[in-house]
């Protein structure tokens, strides 16, 4: 059973009506809405201009309000039992899928009785177990393991959420055998025993983790009596020590009851198929009549110690944290789009905001507003300031400048603003991208509980809609001196020279060092102080970005995609996509050679990140009204992305702020350069070595195989020596040399799109390369064998160890030999997935985190299996890999001989299992933002062919049985390129022998001398 706990639930409430939706058809379009959490649905004209609230439409009894061009179909029903599905048709997806959501969660766990801590938790992991009619272990994972599906499960405070997807055509055998897992589970001692060191094992892996120790602080800060306080994730001591599995059952005889629980199925099946699914399988899971648990009473309530704490912890992050959070007694509170607005307001980031002025002074990097919720239960707003080291020491005064900003929205919010609010959310929710069936099937459930009708399923915030001053003001005035908790989490307090106090408490749980005391009546008294107020604060101007024009073109008859710009140095592609009135312009810009120099990387990422800097008090407006804009580098030089409504003149305006600003970034003081950008950028590549060790494997790989890959420390010293003029005069050095291709896609004409790619060129007409240019990267090719890299983890306190294989395969060509061995890989790496996780993790407890997949680097493929655990040695976990992998050729032989009992020969469990392999490399976004940066990649890559689907097909059909055997052999066990990555956790020592057969054990000497013996690749297509 893959599950998991998760600190952050998702929804509430219930009720619901049967009623059928039918999109309203506006032409040959195709969209999608999205749970996205405080919108606010206008109904909008297409064209210029938005219409008015269309209420009577809302609230008429035939319609749930939806965004306007969503082509699914709906119906919600209730059945008999009391459970809520949500049924949803959509012709145009390949994969069908459920969610179903209980609401009940580990805040549950007490009526149990006090031991019982975990109990939700490990029931969670109990449903999957086999049942009476499938009382095979793992039932559903091992047929969607061969049916393009994957499974999943978490527990929040007040939910529990299972959820998988399959392909469409083998949908209703896996409801069949999910619906029986809540109808009869089976809760076998003997399985259900081995469970408990998964759990522990889950949460070994999550100890180290920083966002884990601060919700743990949280819930010590918390009042003892309510449910919040109590640790709820289980451990093997606790399950040890009561009987547990004995109370399983008892949590699902009281808890597990239909009329708590609301499921949304998807499928390309006709609503009418769905809806005979769902009635035939869910109408039998029990009613128990069971009133939904609430826990709305504050966990930090008012006038107790529990309130007006400041804790300071240590986390092991590179930089300081702070925290504000204001608790709110009801989380219907956050439903409302006056929280909303309170929350978008407060972390702009314009010109007189909070943000900007404190990053004028130095103390932060950056701001953030969030809610932390638990529904039926509290919710707590939070703002989140990430510290420059200077900041760390005048906490008192930043939180006094949050204070003056707040009482300036008190007084200086107006009707105006919240129209303002008020119409961009329902832009947002109208013209919403398309979400992964994944975040649909794991959110929805939850959302419709929240929902006072079905109506509402899609959107709750319609119930909010009109202006009242006397919500913004209840809202706002929570958020005061009396009614707040501070955090401040980061490592190495004992050194800093601003005075902390000694972290002389221990949660023994995550391991954390902290204390907590009540915050100085000195400082209360400062910050309700009217001297010395932040005079220079202002609330943000009307945003300037709000389009008005959504006017979907008439798709072309021009041949697409097509180069609508070909120079020297320079080319652009254009694709049309009707989908959403949205246009995306992706370019890459090719700088030659300059990753053969550290220094030169370094001035790159600074100087980046220093036309980031001078954009933020742009772009975060921009950013409310959809208009977004990355930029990242590559091996290659950087990417941009520039995205946003497809209304002309406000796409224009925001594309030249963005261009002109990379083309020539404004100098800043040199203390945001220190504090905003070197900061920024140190602690971005030092993550890595905060992460968890699984992440590191691959970060070391990329080390290990790409010629100019540097670890990160090496960059970090050079980046803490430049200076601002360093960096300025370097990227404008670094831009003179470029080559430039770029992706025009989504609601735009050919004119329009030549229009944007002739502004880049002309942009940086000067630079663009006068010639042909081909980047020439180098890979280490990895001599036949295994090769053993022993390493510790790069987190001294991480106690987890990784064993990390990667198979290095060929590289990826168009040839129809390197695409059917692509086929074969992809193949591989699914079918061997839940056979690995199953070995590894639920039968041997050898650790929680197991993986197997595939890898491209450079255009060479790879792949990989992966374990993380902290319950065994390195030695014993890389000894039971391998021999996993050198049995599963038995399996595999098997398999190729006899089939499967659904598939009972082995010439059809091949023909099903390699179309699902082929399938999933067919498989493109379903969301716009996703195909444009699909059909950019492609453009971009050596595989600048748009009838990737015709070669695929082609090479797909001469692969036989025989030659996933043969492929096994030659490239994972027999003379197979293979680099074991062994990662040692705090309290391992890293051994210098080992009893598993190998080539040699790697040191830095020999990694360079193997980097010596290196192959060109062209990653890139050739002008």
């Amino acid at each position: 059973m893959k599950g998991g706990y998760t600190p952050v639930p998702q929804a509430n409430k219930d009720e619901l009506d049967g009623e059928t939706v039918y999109p309203k058809h506006r032409g040959k379009s195709r969209s999608y809405w999205r749970c996205f959490y405080g919108i606010v649905l206008i109904a909008l004209g297409i064209g210029a201009g938005f219409a008015a609230w269309k209420v009577k439409e809302i609230h008429s009894n035939n319609i749930v309000a939806k965004p306007l061009y969503d082509h699914k179909l709906y119906k919600a029903i209730k059945l008999h039992n009391g459970m809520h599905i949500l049924l949803i048709e959509d012709k145009e997806s390949l994969l069908s899928g459920i969610g179903l959501d209980l609401q009940v969660g580990s805040m549950s766990d007490l009526s149990a009785g006090p031991q019982y801590l975990g109990l939700a938790h490990y029931t969670e992991h109990a449903m999957y177990m086999g049942s009476k009619e499938y009382p095979r272990f793992n039932e559903l994972a091992n047929f969607l393991q061969t049916h393009g599906g994957n499974d999943n499960a978490f527990t929040t405070q007040t939910h529990t959420n299972y959820y998988f997807y399959v392909n469409s055509r083998s949908i209703k055998h896996s409801i069949q055998i999910f619906a029986a897992s809540f109808r009869s589970p089976l809760f076998d001692p003997s399985v259900l025993e081995g469970e408990k060191q998964a759990i522990q094992n889950e949460l070994e892996k999550d100890i180290p983790q920083t966002g884990w120790k601060k919700f743990s602080i949280l819930k010590l800060m918390s009042d003892p009596d309510h449910p919040f306080h109590r640790f709820n994730v289980g451990n093997k001591e606790i399950f040890d020590s009561a009987d547990f599995v004995t109370k399983i059952r008892w949590f699902y005889n009281k808890y597990y009851s239909a009329n708590l629980m609301n499921a949304v199925i998807l499928s390309n099946l006709p609503l009418q198929e769905i809806e005979m699914m769902a009635r035939k399988e869910f109408s039998t899971l029990p009613n128990r009549n069971i009133t939904k648990p609430t826990f709305f009473s504050n966990p930090y309530p008012t006038e107790t110690k529990y309130i007006n704490q400041f804790t300071v912890y240590e986390n092991g992050a590179l930089t300081q944290e702070l925290e504000l959070l204001f608790p709110i007694a009801s989380s219907e509170e956050e439903m409302k789009l006056d929280h909303k607005l309170v929350l978008t307001i407060l972390g702009d980031e314009s010109q007189g905001t909070v943000t900007s002025h404190l990053r004028d002074l130095g103390y932060i990097i950056d701001l953030t507003v969030s809610t932390l919720t638990f529904p039926e239960s509290f919710s707590c707003l939070t703002i989140q300031i990430h510290l420059t080291s200077t900041g760390s020491c005048n906490v008192r005064k930043i939180i006094r400048t949050v204070f003056d900003y707040i009482d300036l929205m008190k007084r200086e919010i107006t009707k105006s603003i919240w129209e303002d609010n008020f119409n961009l959310q329902g832009i947002r929710f109208n013209y919403h991208d398309e979400s992964d069936l994944k975040t649909l099937l794991k959110t929805m459930p939850g959302w419709m509980s929240s929902a006072s009708s079905p109506r509402y399923y899609l959107n709750n915030q319609l119930v909010h809609s009109k202006y009242k001053r006397g919500d913004i003001d209840r809202v706002l005035n929570k958020l005061n001196v009396n009614n707040l908790n501070v955090l401040q989490g980061g490592a190495g307090f004992d050194t800093m020279l601003c005075e902390f106090p000694s972290l002389d408490q221990y949660d023994t749980t995550f391991k954390t060092k902290y204390h907590s005391s009540s915050i100085p009546s000195s400082w209360i008294k400062y910050w309700q102080s009217e001297d010395h107020k932040t005079e220079s604060l202002s609330i943000p101007d009307k945003n300037e970005f709000i389009p008005s024009d959504f006017t979907i073109l008439p798709l072309s008859k021009l041949p697409q995609p097509s180069i609508i710009l070909d120079e020297d140095g320079f080319k652009a592609y254009w694709k049309q996509d009707s989908s959403l009135p949205k246009s995306y312009v992706n370019c890459k810009f090719f700088i030659p050679d300059f990753s053969k120099d550290p220094r030169l990387v370094a001035i790159l990422r600074l100087y980046l990140e220093l036309v980031s800097e001078s954009l933020d008090t742009v772009t975060y407006a921009a950013s409310t009204a959809e208009y977004r804009y990355s930029l990242s580098p590559v091996s290659e030089g950087f990417k941009l992305r520039v995205e946003g409504f497809s209304d002309t003149d406000t796409f224009y305006k925001f594309l030249k702020f963005v261009v002109s600003a990379l083309r020539d970034p404004p100098a800043i003081t040199e203390m945001r350069f220190k504090y905003q950008v070197q900061e920024m950028v140190y602690d971005q590549l030092n993550k890595i070595y905060k992460d968890q060790p699984f992440r590191q494997g691959f970060y070391l790989a990329r080390l290990f195989y790409q010629s100019y890959s540097y670890d990160n420390s090496l960059i970090n010293s050079h980046i803490l020596k430049l200076k601002q003029q360093q960096v300025l005069e370097g990227g404008r050095e670094l831009l003179k040399k470029l080559a430039v291709k770029c992706f025009v896609f989504g609601n735009v004409d050919v004119r329009e799109a030549l229009n944007y790619a002739q502004f880049i060129r002309d942009e940086f007409l000067s630079h663009v390369m006068k010639s042909s240019y081909s980047y020439r990267g180098t890979v280490v090719v990895l001599p036949p064998g295994r090769w053993i890299w022993q390493v510790p983890v790069l987190n001294p306190t991480e106690t987890n160890n990784c064993i990390f294989v990667i198979n290095q395969i060929t590289a990826r060509t168009v040839s129809g030999p390197s695409l059917r061995k692509n086929i074969l890989l992809t193949l591989l790496a699914t079918i061997m997935k839940d056979p690995a996780y199953a070995t590894l993790r639920t039968q041997e407890q050898l650790g929680y985190t197991v993986f197997t997949g595939t890898l491209k680097m450079l255009s060479v493929d790879y792949f990989y299996l992966l374990l993380q655990g902290s319950h065994y040695t390195p030695e014993v976990m890389m000894k039971r890999v391998v021999e996993f992998m050198h049995s599963y050729k038995d399996t595999l032989v098997e398999l190729v001989a006899n089939g499967t009992a659904e598939h009972p020969s082995g010439e059809e469990w091949f023909s099903t299992t390699k179309q699902e392999a082929i399938n999933l490399l067919l498989s493109r976004p379903e969301s716009q933002v996703g195909l444009a940066e699909y059909s950019s990649d492609t453009s971009q890559s050596n595989w600048p062919f748009f009838n990737r689907r015709e070669y695929i097909i082609t090479a797909g059909k001469g692969i036989r049985k025989e030659d996933l055997v043969e492929f096994y052999h030659n490239y994972i066990i027999g003379d197979a390129r293979q680099l074991i990555v062994q990662l040692h956790g705090a309290g391992y020592p890293t051994h210098q022998n080992t009893s598993v057969p190998h080539k040699q054990i790697l040191d830095k000497e020999s990694i360079q001398k193997l980097k010596e013996n290196l192959f060109p690749v062209n990653t890139e297509f050739v002008w």
